[in-house]
């Protein structure tokens, strides 16, 4: 498993960085989330204790420490090795192909997590048992910097060697794989932004003009769950929701490749977040995020998907924007035919009736979420469609 693991990451490594540059960030999630969630599912090593604050101030100062290092470093190895600053020159053309906000996202909630779990969890962890801790660690981070050589890029090369060497000697020392994957995305997020920033030169530009925000990290889009059977045969239905009729709406369309990808970092982002009791996926960007679990028509199987809520006394909103589409996102569909769902946020699962927001309800929360995550505003004006608001209640029921 470890061995395919390693072709394959090389595989999805050299389509993402040699394929079509628009599909680059979907493919490095994609690939690194599969082999993230195959490594969780095979390797026991890998399931261990909830990352805690110390595991995030801890991986926050190295993180810092990482990011100072490899600015000095970076000065001198463009100026002294030519090839090094031509590719991180196609480095920064492909961080300016998707939005910061989508880019940081797939990183810090897919790339950076999976990537840990799949390296050092299953790799180093399944060579360490064979090798013993120094000569595993050494091995993994050969391996690691060889998967990336068929990207052709000499700068993701040598920085992959060198984080993959840092990340795998404190694995070695004991760290756990939620500190390292925090130490990941503290150092990549970063590192990142900074070469999107630079100009076509290497120094540092002004301010770009502004792009509308992308809400990969609450996505619409959910994912087929089969770890929460949410209502009892015997419970009670409440009245099926209603909505607008459509009429003729234009708006963002989504792609087959789009649909599959969602699927796949949602995927991820559940595991991580119920795995974790929402310490890992459960608040972005000021906001807390939930996993709402609806029932499918077709065959009244569960169905999940991370949003953002916003609290309203002892009811939850959720918005179903699904970034600006033309078409309701799928949770919505199924909560028109059954308003009946369930809301786990953080450690706490509520059954929940669900209702639409009508026109004076709506205007009077649309501000509060627009407050919580402009994004929305942009979603609003790519779409002719009213962007739904969803009033979560508590089930009398179950409250």
């Amino acid at each position: 498993m470890a061995a395919a693991g390693v072709l394959v990451g090389a595989a999805g490594l050299a389509a993402a960085f040699r394929g079509p540059r628009r599909a680059h960030w979907s493919t490095l999630a994609l690939t690194h989330g599969a082999l993230g969630l195959a490594a969780s599912v095979v390797e026991p090593s890998a399931r261990h204790r909830s990352a805690g604050r110390e595991d995030v101030v801890t991986a926050l100062r190295i993180g810092a420490g990482m990011v100072a290092g490899s600015v000095l470093l970076d000065a001198v190895v463009r100026r002294a090795v030519p090839r090094i600053a031509a590719d991180a020159e196609s480095l920064r053309a492909l961080t300016a192909t998707a939005d910061p906000l989508r880019m940081c996202a797939h990183l810090l909630l897919v790339i950076a997590p999976a990537e840990e779990l799949f390296w050092r969890g299953l790799v180093q962890g399944r060579l360490t048992r064979r090798l013993g801790a120094g000569r595993a660690a050494a091995a993994t981070t050969l391996l690691y910097g060889l998967a990336h050589v068929p990207t052709g890029n000499a700068a993701v090369t040598g920085a992959a060697a060198g984080l993959g060497g840092s990340l795998s000697l404190m694995r070695a020392r004991g760290a756990s794989l939620e500190r390292l994957a925090l130490v990941h995305a503290f150092w990549v997020v970063p590192t990142l932004l900074a070469e999107r920033a630079r100009g076509a030169d290497g120094t540092p530009r002004g301010p770009a003009a502004p792009r509308p925000a992308l809400d990969h990290g609450t996505q619409d889009r959910g994912t087929h769950h089969h770890g929460t059977h949410h209502r009892g045969a015997a419970d009670e239905k409440g009245p099926a929701m209603t909505t607008a009729p459509a009429g003729r709406r234009t708006g963002r369309t989504v792609t087959l490749w789009g649909r599959f990808a969602q699927r796949v970092n949602n995927a991820v982002h559940i595991a991580l977040y119920e795995r974790t009791g929402g310490r890992l996926g459960g608040r972005m960007l000021g906001n807390q995020v939930g996993i709402l679990t609806t029932v499918r028509p077709r065959d009244g199987g569960p169905y999940s998907v991370p949003l953002f809520t916003f609290r309203d006394g002892a009811d939850v909103i959720v918005v179903a924007s699904y970034r600006g589409s033309s078409g309701d996102p799928r949770w919505f569909r199924n909560l028109l035919a059954d308003p009946d769902a369930v809301l786990r946020v953080g450690g706490r699962v509520q059954a929940v009736r669900a209702r639409v927001l009508e026109a004076e309800e709506r205007a009077a929360a649309w501000p509060r979420v627009v407050r919580g995550f402009a994004g929305y505003a942009d979603y609003q004006r790519r779409t002719t469609r009213e962007i739904p608001l969803v009033r979560l209640s508590p089930r009398p029921e179950h409250s």
